[in-house]
């Protein structure tokens, strides 16, 4: 539900929008839930040999990196569970994507003679085949799951993180896990995307950090359009995965066609602030599921709110409406006067009527005139000061 003005930046209004997605978890669900529900099968896709891909997008704070850690906990232990003693059995590589830029995350670090312990810069080479490969990057060979979740425990701890206003330790980078079967050639990719900022949350971020940010945004728009060619057309044109280094990575999702399983997990923050955020989110998520365009349906906010009836003025009140009143008025006090006023005695008339006149009608009594006087004017008062109220 997105709180929004209308293009005069007066009218406000609710614009509440449907998401239709496979399963949505709340706050209180277990890892182990989401795991099963959405990263099982990828894991068994890649032990038949086929290509499994996980994405994690959300904004920059809403908990991606916490949720494909637990994923890749449970993964590991998966995918060592029908292991049959032959060596090697899996191959891992983590690379860094900065934006067009690819380092190793488990490579040693090195130094440009000013900082150490800095992460080595690969090239991404393109295969005969279309895919993409980053030459030089190390392999590490695990054999058991406790020494998978070390390797990327460690690459993990390598990202390039900084401090923004929604997480002091915000990751700056797309992070890429790849893992091989050696024994089925299956293949698991765990993409964990950089968080997302609005030019507006970084407008006092340094040059760098906008830049940055620009770049982290123009690759997710890159993977948005290799998926609408992929849901359109059933195949990616080459020009499309090559607009990034993510897509580039990413190629043999898009060219395996029927053997490749692709999952989507979109984290989205409660706050109310950050909707806008939220919304994009979605929006992406939609996108790469190939599910088409949300519902949305647009709310005035003064239909929200209860609306009083607007009280009449005396002086537009009809001839039978004037003598409702007059019958009604103190408990039916002035009720004979309906037999004295004409037929067509209207509002207007009687908010005319002086003092004098008012004792006619009351038969010549002044005490009794004057209190239908003061009552009819009492009345009057009432109505314009709740109308003044009301606007």
């Amino acid at each position: 539900h997105n709180c929004l003005f209308q293009a005069d930046l007066k009218t406000p209004y609710v614009n509440h929008m449907t998401f239709d997605f496979d399963r949505v978890f709340d706050e209180t669900v277990e890892s182990s839930t989401v795991y099963q529900e959405t990263a099982a099968s990828l894991i068994l896709s890649a032990l038949d040999g086929g290509v499994g891909t996980m994405f994690m997008f959300g904004q920059t704070g809403s908990g991606k990196t916490h949720t494909m850690s637990a994923i890749q906990q449970y993964g590991a232990h998966d995918l060592f569970k029908d292991m049959d003693g032959v060596m090697p059995w899996i191959s891992i590589q983590v690379v860094e994507l900065r934006g067009n830029r690819c380092f190793d995350l488990l490579a040693p670090g090195v130094s440009d003679g000013r900082r150490s312990n800095l992460r080595p810069e690969l090239r991404l080479r393109e295969h005969s085949d279309g895919s993409f490969a980053a030459d030089g990057a190390v392999d590490m060979y695990p054999g058991t799951p406790e020494e998978l979740c070390s390797i990327m425990d460690m690459a993990q701890s390598r990202r390039a993180t900084s401090a923004t206003d929604a997480n002091s330790v915000s990751s700056r980078s797309h992070s890429v896990c790849i893992l091989r079967l050696m024994q089925t050639d299956g293949q698991l990719m765990l993409v964990d995307c950089a968080g997302t900022e609005r030019k507006k949350d970084s407008m006092f971020h340094s040059k760098e950090r906008q830049q940055e940010g620009a770049e982290i945004n123009a690759s997710l728009h890159a993977l948005k359009e290799c998926i609408r060619f992929l849901t359109t057309q059933q195949k990616v044109p080459s020009h499309a995965y090559r607009a990034s280094s993510l897509t580039k990575i990413l190629a043999d999702t898009f060219t395996r066609g029927s053997r490749a399983r692709l999952a989507v997990i979109c984290t989205a923050s409660p706050c109310a602030t950050d909707t806008e955020h939220t919304v994009a989110t979605m929006r992406m998520g939609m996108a790469l599921g190939g599910r088409g365009n949300e519902h949305e349906e647009k709310q005035l906010l003064s239909d929200l709110v209860e609306k009083k009836p607007r009280l009449l003025h005396p002086k537009q009140w009809s001839p039978e409406q004037v003598r409702d009143w007059l019958t009604e008025a103190q408990g039916g006090k002035f009720r004979d006067l309906v037999d004295v006023i004409p037929t067509n005695f209207t509002g207007q008339m009687l908010v005319r009527l002086s003092e004098g006149r008012c004792v006619q009608l009351c038969g010549g009594s002044e005490r009794r005139g004057r209190a239908f006087f003061d009552l009819l004017h009492q009345e009057i008062h009432t109505v314009e000061k709740a109308r003044k109220a009301g606007n």
